[in-house]
């Protein structure tokens, strides 16, 4: 089994057809066809199910797929090891995390790290929380969540601690609540996967189910809208510190405490990572005061 095969079959998954992975690769889709055909024979194995609309894999192809990527990257690290020297640090490392906590919090430290070491490049993807990391290529993520995945090494880096505000504008035209349970009585912003604000007095949990104002996937939308004096948000409070410092937002109930969430590094268990990878890792971990 040649690893270019390896690669040429991963491509073809990835793009969902022979036809794009002909297109992204420089090649034609008669060559790619017959390099997958040849690739089954060796294997003994039926990879890929094919008719004229839709692709999809056999249970060979599919752990074929999860391995591919281990094995292209294994033989990438293998080559900036033989190439460059042992205590450079050089390469690209790709990484995930939600935009917020990238924008907020993880730029600096990228930023900084990158200052150090001119031959380093950083592939920082937003875009899914939820990457399959090692089928997806990704050196680590950073996830805010309270039960990060078993089959990852995962490090706590911080939590994540929010804060409910509003602007003084809307706090003169509206008065403002005094506890949590008349937040049903005021327009609220709020997340459409987390509708439910969690405070704690006392040990004692106050959960408010709301239906909202405005409800929006991304906190930056959120954070505009309150800013923009349309109602009361909870928001993280890396997203609004600078904010609430200047005035612009009011801090409230600030005699009760709000649920927080954890915040881990995951990368996956190899027996050998390389340094320019270790090195972005390890600066993240120190720099947990950041979050």
């Amino acid at each position: 089994m040649k690893l270019d095969d390896v690669r040429l079959f991963a491509e073809v998954v990835k793009q969902g057809s022979y036809s794009k992975a002909a297109l992204s690769l420089g090649v034609s889709k008669g060559y790619l066809s017959k390099q997958i055909k040849q690739l089954e024979a060796q294997l003994e194995k039926q990879l890929l199910v094919r008719n004229t609309r839709t692709m999809r894999l056999t249970s060979a192809g599919e752990v074929l797929f999860e391995q591919s990527s281990k094995l292209t990257r294994f033989w990438s690290d293998t080559q900036t090891l033989l190439n460059n020297n042992e205590d450079s640090i050089a390469g690209e490392v790709k990484c995930t995390a939600p935009v917020g906590l990238a924008q907020y919090s993880l730029w600096p430290i990228l930023s900084d790290v990158m200052n150090k070491h001119n031959g380093l490049s950083i592939c920082l993807d937003t875009g899914n929380p939820t990457h399959n990391l090692i089928a997806d290529d990704y050196d680590f993520a950073v996830r805010i969540c309270n039960a990060p995945p078993e089959d990852m090494i995962a490090k706590k880096i911080g939590q994540v601690k929010y804060v409910c505000c509003a602007s003084p504008e809307f706090i003169a035209l509206n008065n403002s609540p005094v506890t949590p349970d008349q937040l049903t009585d005021f327009p609220c912003l709020v997340l459409s996967h987390w509708r439910e604000w969690t405070f704690y007095k006392e040990q004692l949990a106050i959960n408010i189910q709301l239906q909202g104002k405005l409800m929006s996937s991304d906190n930056e939308v959120l954070k505009k809208a309150c800013l923009a004096h349309k109602g009361i948000a909870r928001l993280p409070r890396y997203m609004v510190q600078k904010e609430l410092e200047k005035g612009t937002l009011v801090s409230l109930f600030n005699s009760y405490q709000i649920e927080t969430k954890d915040v881990y590094i995951l990368y996956p268990q190899i027996s050998s990572r390389p340094k320019r990878i270790k090195c972005v890792i390890d600066a993240i971990i120190e720099a947990t005061e950041l979050i």
